[in-house]
């Protein structure tokens, strides 16, 4: 793991006009990002796509790269924006799909990566979620962001971050607590009438 002082080295180099440069910060982060986007797009093969992408956007934009920042954020903003982009996409297509087709749904590709990952009450609430919502969320729970590194990557205040993410959490629990009913309350009609 290369450190923070390191990168701003590499960054540095890259700005000067040393592309081979940039090659250890890919190194450096690509798994990272990967996972995320793997984690807000639900799709291997999209998230693939989206880090290549990525650090195609990052590397060129790199001269507008200010350190007041750190690098990490810098790029994770970039991928939070690009996922968001993508997913928007990605509905408006499903929803002209729908008009054209008529109403067949088939489950996308971030609902079939919920739901292969996580619990059943879990992947229902998160599916629930507006996409921003579950992309602070994942920042925050699987990333281990802090308030003021998704501060810079959403470009809101560390203080609307904390309550935005509270807000989530109590919503994702109520969802989830609201499936388990359910599930409970279907499974003892099933037991009840057998």
């Amino acid at each position: 793991m290369i450190n923070a002082e390191t990168i701003e080295e590499y960054v540095q180099q890259t700005q000067d006009g040393h592309a081979e440069a940039f090659i250890p910060i890919v190194s450096e982060y690509q798994r990272q990002i990967y996972i995320y986007c793997c984690r807000l797009l639900g799709s291997e093969q999209e998230a693939e796509d989206a880090v290549q992408e990525i650090f195609l956007k990052a590397y060129k934009s790199i001269t507008k790269y200010k350190p007041s920042v750190s690098f990490n954020a810098w790029l994770y903003k970039i991928a939070y924006h690009h996922c968001l982009n993508v997913i928007h996409r990605r509905q408006l297509s499903q929803k002209l799909g729908r008009l054209w087709k008529g109403q067949i749904f088939a489950e996308s590709a971030e609902q079939e990566y919920l739901r292969g990952t996580f619990s059943e009450p879990l992947r229902r609430a998160l599916v629930d979620l507006t996409v921003e919502d579950r992309s602070l969320l994942i920042l925050y729970a699987f990333h281990d962001k802090s308030y003021a590194e998704i501060s810079e990557i959403t470009g809101k205040t560390s203080e609307a971050v904390r309550k935005k993410i509270t807000r989530i959490r109590i919503k994702l629990k109520d969802a989830m607590n609201k499936w388990k009913e359910e599930e409970q309350w279907e499974t003892s009609l099933i037991q009840s009438k057998s």
